[in-house]
């Protein structure tokens, strides 16, 4: 029964946080957004995208300018993150 409880209680906080993901992250993030928080080049963003991701689904160009989706985004600013806390550590 504990389990059950606790199970649940973790369901319902994952669920919130997934909210609160969507509230703040937008389903589309310019490159320009990771470049300045990943503290890389524009034209090195572009190129690990190519390089680690897919075309059309996960990056795409819009009104000249390239945007890459929620999830990728999310990926890229973690792995940039992770190695940021390696560096300093």
């Amino acid at each position: 029964m504990k389990n059950n409880l606790e199970n649940l209680e973790i369901k319902n906080m994952l669920g919130k946080l997934v909210t609160m993901i969507d509230m703040l992250i937008p389903k589309k993030v310019s490159v320009s957004y990771i470049a300045e928080n990943t503290c890389k080049s524009r034209q090195s963003v572009r190129q690990y995208l190519i390089n680690n991701f897919n075309p059309e689904q996960d990056f795409w160009k819009e009104g000249g300018k390239l945007y890459v989706n929620r999830d990728t985004a999310l990926i890229m600013l973690q792995r940039s993150n992770n190695k940021q806390l390696l560096n300093v550590a």
